[in-house]
């Protein structure tokens, strides 16, 4: 973990009840190591709140996606942010087969996510220039 540095890592600790367990651990992990990463649990509160600022700029979906609420939290933390991956078609620009998560191949139930509205919503961001989007394949 030490090559992360003094980076931040989100556990969905009090946002699925499946993830509590799991977080926790990963939590009393951390801390019994020399690590400089520290661990952040989103707030229930905070969770809403951000569902209803997008649900009022035409994010209509039974969950936000996890990256979303990342995104969001990496606005009020960072002065920079970069976002990758948000991509709301199930092939890319070099029509290759893509999923929408990094860690599996299977495709997001579309009545669960709302990856087409939550890609607009950031593509306007970008062009704002409140962030950045990656697009296509990651350079680094």
């Amino acid at each position: 973990m030490k090559v992360y540095g003094s980076s931040f890592i989100y556990m969905p600790a009090f946002s699925m009840k499946p993830g509590t367990d799991p977080s926790l651990r990963a939590y009393y992990a951390l801390a019994d190591s020399s690590s400089n990463l520290t661990m952040l649990f989103a707030n229930p509160e905070f969770l809403r709140s951000v569902g209803k600022f997008w649900k009022a700029r035409g994010i209509h979906a039974k969950r936000l996606s996890t990256g979303l609420f990342l995104v969001s939290l990496a606005l009020g933390l960072c002065d920079e942010v970069t976002a990758y991956g948000f991509w709301p078609f199930s092939v890319g620009l070099d029509k290759q087969p893509i999923s929408h998560h990094y860690y599996d191949n299977i495709l997001p139930y579309k009545w669960f996510h709302a990856m087409p509205e939550e890609f607009i919503q950031l593509w306007h961001l970008h062009k704002s220039g409140t962030l950045r989007m990656r697009v296509g394949h990651c350079l680094m």
